[in-house]
C-alpha cells in the first residue's frame, strides 16, 4: 500500500465535511462579536448566548467526529498491516 492510499484511507471525505462543520461552529460562535450585534461591554443578549452555545456544540461534535474517523481508520490500517505480516510469515520459507 502506498503512502497516498494510506493517507486517503486515514483521512476520508467525511472528515472534510466535519472540518467544514468545525469552521462553521467557529463562525457561529464568534459572529455576534465580529458583526457587532452584541454591544461591547454589555451583558450577553439571548441571541449571543444562543450563537456561542450552538457554535460550541458544533465545534465539539465535529472534533469528536474527526477524532473518531482517525482512530477507526488507524485501527483498520494497523489490523491490515498485522494481517499482511502474519500472511508473509506463513508463506515465507522458514529456516528450519
Amino acid at each position: 500500500m502506498s503512502v497516498r492510499d494510506a493517507m486517503r484511507r486515514l483521512i476520508p471525505p467525511g472528515s472534510y465535511v466535519l472540518f467544514l462543520f468545525f469552521l462553521t461552529g467557529i463562525w457561529v460562535a464568534i459572529s455576534p462579536f465580529v458583526m457587532t450585534t452584541q454591544p461591547s461591554g454589555q451583558h450577553w443578549m439571548a441571541s449571543t448566548v444562543n450563537n456561542v452555545v450552538i457554535g460550541t456544540i458544533l465545534i465539539v461534535v465535529s472534533l469528536f467526529g474527526i477524532l473518531g474517523y482517525l482512530v477507526f481508520a488507524l485501527r483498520d490500517l494497523l489490523a491490515e498491516a498485522q494481517a499482511r505480516q502474519e500472511i508473509a510469515e506463513h508463506t515465507s520459507p522458514s529456516g528450519e
